[in-house]
């Protein structure tokens, strides 16, 4: 933390418990460990105070009940994936208003699709060919899948105001909406990845393979140098200085 401003804490459920497997066996032998949750909570809390450093868990909604209330107790803020963020009832995208305070908001993160991968879908083709999926036709289920998701994004940024017509025929990628919606949004931090800057097709990482895909070797489209002078980039960072709210203390 003496070298940062805030720290992510990668599968944060781990301060509460990890599933072990033992060495050779198969994953069915494996158990949940408990680990001293509030004595890592305390200590994360100790060193961001002395340290002056915001703590950001990446839950992703699939942690334990109570997981997230007890996060927020200790002001580690939740991790956001706008995809991910689904009303439980109607399955409608939660709209910027209703994200908590305590949170990070963002499309994604290293292990999932960039916007322009997730909205053609390059992360199901790669699947696909890398014979990634348990089940025959589960690559059809998932591309069903992901024109309802195209269309209930669509649908979130109407119902935000942003929406721009006719995406769901042409099929440009929405990347100036999305970034509006995320700036919109009550979390404390909306964060634009360098990905979604470099409007890249491919993710990073490809969670379940090693040899299979080149993860953490993909270069970026654009160097640092040419980046900064990207005009798509500099309208992305544009709209996140002018849309993100003022919230109580003061700052954006």
């Amino acid at each position: 933390m003496r070298h940062a401003g805030a720290l992510r804490i990668d599968h944060v459920v781990a301060l509460q418990h990890l599933y072990w497997v033992p060495a050779g066996q198969p994953p069915a032998s494996g158990a949940y460990v408990r680990y001293p949750m509030e004595e890592l909570i305390g200590i994360l809390a100790l060193e961001s105070h002395r340290h002056q450093c915001l703590v950001i868990g990446e839950d992703l909604g699939t942690v334990p009940e109570g997981f997230r209330e007890r996060m927020t107790e200790a002001a580690i803020l939740s991790y956001r994936v706008l995809p991910f963020e689904q009303d439980a009832e109607s399955g409608a995208l939660v709209l910027p208003a209703k994200y908590p305070y305590l949170a990070l908001a963002t499309f994604g993160s290293h292990d999932l699709p960039t916007l322009r991968g997730w909205w053609q879908g390059r992360d199901i083709v790669i699947r696909e060919q890398l014979d990634l999926y348990p089940e025959p036709g589960e690559a059809g289920r998932q591309r069903a899948r992901r024109r309802h998701d195209r269309a209930a994004l669509i649908d979130a940024l109407g119902a935000a105001g942003i929406g721009p017509t006719g995406l769901r025929e042409t099929g440009t990628v929405p990347a100036l909406g999305v970034h509006r919606f995320l700036a919109r949004s009550r979390a404390a931090i909306a964060m634009v990845q360098v990905d979604d800057l470099t409007d890249e097709a491919d993710q990073v990482n490809l969670p379940t393979t090693t040899d299979e895909h080149p993860n953490w070797r993909r270069r970026q489209k654009l160097t640092i140098e040419e980046l900064v002078d990207d005009p798509g980039a500099f309208d992305v960072v544009r709209i996140m200085q002018e849309e993100r709210p003022r919230h109580e203390g003061g700052g954006r």
